[in-house]
């Protein structure tokens, strides 16, 4: 009995010292709760070992503290599966200096290249401007030699595909996407053989930062489900203004077709077009266009937004008008305050064809749902929700913040318990039909910016920054 006593106050001393070292590594509990809670703890883990292990102690009595100090030291162990959860979700979303492009090798659906051997010195195509074609080539290399074919211009590539011209093309598969929704035969008359995958290397956007400082964060919402590792359109852009003196956030939402210089070229495109070159293409270019400078992003996908607002038992949402989703029609949102599940409030960020504003009014409701989430995150009830909306988010987002700032923001949210002062303003423009860096010399629609309204965002920024 003394020695199993013995065992139990040793396991208890050792699990409840890691417990308050992970506890501390983790770092997101405010200093004047986490020392009284640790002078506390120690001091229940002193009296308990001092009666396992205290010889007066006997029969029924010794027995009580043993059972006792089993149940806390288990307890310990529940907790210490939160604590490693959350320790290892932040590390998991934190700047990685790489993201993934995915390149198909594209053929005609009635050829008989049914895999990429049969393309053995065959002339395979592609855009000259790619700056990941080297890349590209050797991976192909690895496989088979080919005959290169460089085309200055999607539109010539596109012809020369059609005409029987090449027998096939590589590009990225957001640019076969694209090229899909803008030339609708390619769906029925190509199809894909084989895919590569790349590395493209990402800027560090300098974290020197004081979290209690002014900050902007680049909200950019990616047009795919799963991983949110691979390059990809950004159909959400918005920056948050953040100023935790102020207690104050300032939402500016930019429409995804807003038709801006492209940063790195000598062209415009529209700005859902940029994220298809890497996350730095998207900060730099929206830096140019607000004359500001981006702080951190934060990069989301669609099951990010689905698995979330679910894990949080739904959003309240006011909807201006009714409208069956044109995503997917068995979706109706109605008049008013709507509680939406994840499906329904991601088919409500993405309608825009109920509104005559259309994309700039999506990005209105992009806000509204982005509110509700801070509104329903930093409410404590949903505390218990924690650990489960940590797994099922992990992977399906990252950010340019580090490990310290992150929990920085952690624990100034839980010491002051800040009710923000959310703003929201988004950019307008006017529809028109123009190239693209992307897809060359083809008319697409896009947003051209009003420029009364750039100007007014550029001052409402540096207004809160200040």
């Amino acid at each position: 009995m003394k020695f199993v006593s013995k065992i139990i106050s040793l396991s208890l001393t050792l699990v409840s010292a890691f417990t308050v070292y992970m506890v501390y590594k983790l770092n997101i509990i405010p200093s004047k709760y986490f020392w009284p809670i640790v002078g506390i703890f120690s001091f229940i883990v002193l009296i308990l070992d001092f009666k396992l292990i205290r010889k007066k102690t006997k029969g029924f009595s010794r027995f009580f503290f043993m059972l006792i100090s089993v149940v806390f030291t288990a307890g310990l162990i529940y907790l210490l599966t939160y604590i490693n959860a959350t320790y290892d979700f932040m590390n998991n979303l934190v700047f990685k200096d790489y993201e993934f492009a995915t390149y198909d090798v594209v053929v005609k659906t009635n050829s008989s290249y049914k895999k990429i051997g049969n393309l053995k010195n065959k002339e395979i195509a592609s855009l000259s401007n790619d700056k990941n074609y080297d890349q590209v080539k050797m991976l192909i290399n690895t496989n088979i030699p080919f005959k290169e074919k460089k085309v200055d211009e999607v539109s010539k590539l596109v012809s020369l595909f059609n005409s029987d011209g090449i027998p096939s093309f590589v590009v990225e598969d957001n640019h076969y996407e694209l090229l899909k929704e803008e030339y609708p035969e390619l769906n029925n008359t190509s199809k894909v053989i084989k895919t590569y995958k790349v590395i493209v290397k990402k800027e560090k956007i300098k974290d020197n930062k004081d979290i209690r400082d002014p900050f902007i964060l680049y909200i950019s919402g990616i047009d795919r489900y799963g991983k949110i590792s691979n390059v990809s359109r950004s159909d959400v852009n918005i920056l948050a203004v953040v100023n935790p003196s102020k207690e104050k956030i300032l939402l500016v939402s930019i429409p995804r077709d807003y038709y801006v210089s492209l940063y790195g070229t000598d062209s415009k495109d529209k700005l859902t077009h940029a994220g298809m070159y890497g996350i730095d293409t998207s900060v730099k270019t929206i830096n140019n266009l607000l004359d500001v400078d981006i702080d951190y992003y934060l990069r989301l996908n669609f099951s990010t937004l689905t698995k979330c607002i679910d894990l949080l038992g739904g959003v309240d949402i006011y909807s201006d008008r009714a409208f069956t989703s044109y995503v997917d029609g068995s979706i109706r949102v109605e008049e008013g305050v709507n509680h939406m599940d994840g499906k329904t409030a991601l088919a409500f960020a993405r309608e825009r064809h109920a509104y005559e504003s259309g994309d700039r009014h999506r990005g209105e409701n992009q806000q509204e749902i982005i509110k509700a989430i801070i509104g329903k995150i930093t409410d404590k009830k949903n505390i218990t929700k924690f650990k489960d909306i940590l797994s099922s988010l992990d992977g399906t987002f990252e950010t340019s913040m580090s490990y310290k700032n992150i929990t920085n923001l952690v624990k100034m949210q839980l010491d002051k318990n800040i009710d923000w002062n959310i703003e929201s303003i988004s950019l307008d423009g006017k529809g028109s039909m123009m190239p693209t860096y992307s897809m060359g010399q083809r008319r697409l629609y896009v947003m051209i910016p009003d420029n009364d309204s750039v100007e007014d965002a550029t001052k409402k920024i540096d207004k809160l920054l200040k």
